[in-house]
């Protein structure tokens, strides 16, 4: 974050941080959010947010370069997407069955993610990666799970912390289970299923995270996965409505089995999705004679204003030629910084 305002007061920020930290877990409700994730002179308690600037408890300005850990990807208090929710919020925000605009938002997601042919939502990234996980464990009957090395995080379950260096309180049986490959490196992707033959379930991970995939590699580890019966899955809770509409599947052309999508897709507001081929979301739902799988399911999945929120985060997006706008600034940071 750039700090406008020179000196920087700390007066309320202190004395809120330490009643934040006495209270909460390291101080915040996100990790990533937390005092160990950010430099000193940081803001510490934020008041308010408009476009592109943040104001902390003490009236200190900084232009926001993180942007809620990139979800707010048009800006703190966007009128378009604060209007939609408006209008859908005095309908009623939850019911016991389902409304009208969960099936709106699926059909928009399923127009533009070339592996969205059916669609369940959650309430953050975690639930829709682990989702996926659950659906290739129960499709392909297998245990093993392989993540990306290079991935900072996918989710904040025991299948992937136990695989991190803050594994503790998740048992090592569990820990056991998940692989590690590299990134870029199809040899090392070769060798875990020489390693644990018929028995990974899956290939999980971020398309494109600091690195671009080198040519071939993304369309190649799709065919050793489906050559050795195992589901190739993109974590695009990050990439998803940044690097295109679809995802980083649209840029680079290639199409995952199932796919988790979440952070850009609603402006702040709480909504991820899986989305995945039919033949293996379909083993969620209850139109086959199978085993049904209990897939994903959350109280708070079809909060009807976080979906008003999306729809109208999305259209803006298209609307305004957002993308482009973003590789653009995008680029002129690089170019400045380096």
């Amino acid at each position: 974050m750039i700090t406008i305002t020179n000196p920087i007061k700390n007066q309320k920020n202190n004395y809120f941080a330490a009643r934040a930290n006495h209270l909460i877990p390291g101080g915040a409700h996100t990790y990533s959010k937390g005092d160990d994730q950010f430099p000193a002179n940081a803001p510490k308690i934020i008041e308010r947010g408009y476009g592109d600037r943040l104001w902390d408890v003490d009236g200190n300005e900084f232009v926001d370069l993180a942007m809620s850990l990139g979800t707010v990807i048009l800006g703190h208090a966007y009128e378009p997407v604060l209007d939609a929710v408006r209008q859908e919020i005095l309908k009623g925000v939850n019911f016991c069955r389902p409304s009208i605009i969960e099936g709106e938002l699926a059909e928009l997601l399923s127009s533009l993610i070339p592996s969205a042919e059916m669609v369940k939502f959650g309430k953050n990234g975690s639930d829709a990666v682990t989702a996926a996980v659950k659906v290739a464990r129960a499709y392909t009957g297998r245990s093993y799970i392989a993540r990306c090395s290079a991935d900072p995080f996918n989710a904040i379950h025991d299948w992937f912390i136990g695989s991190t260096v803050i594994n503790r309180g998740v048992p090592e049986e569990t820990r056991r289970l998940t692989l590690q490959f590299n990134y870029n490196d199809l040899a090392s992707c070769q060798q875990l299923f020489d390693l644990y033959p018929g028995q990974i379930a899956c290939f999980i991970f971020e398309p494109v995270s600091m690195i671009p995939p080198q040519d071939g590699f993304l369309e190649n580890l799709k065919i050793l996965c489906e050559k050795n019966g195992a589901l190739l899955i993109f974590d695009e809770v990050v990439s998803g409505f940044r690097f295109a509409l679809g995802g980083v599947q649209e840029l680079v052309g290639v199409t995952p089995h199932l796919s988790a999508f979440g952070k850009a897709m609603a402006n702040g507001f709480s909504v991820s999705a899986l989305v995945g081929q039919r033949e293996f979301m379909r083993i969620g739902g209850i139109d086959h004679d199978e085993e049904r799988v209990f897939l994903l399911s959350t109280t708070y999945g079809g909060e009807t204003h976080s979906l008003a929120a999306s729809i109208a985060c999305i259209n803006a997006i298209q609307k305004n030629n957002a993308i482009s706008h973003f590789w653009n600034i995008g680029q002129q940071l690089m170019d400045g910084v380096n």
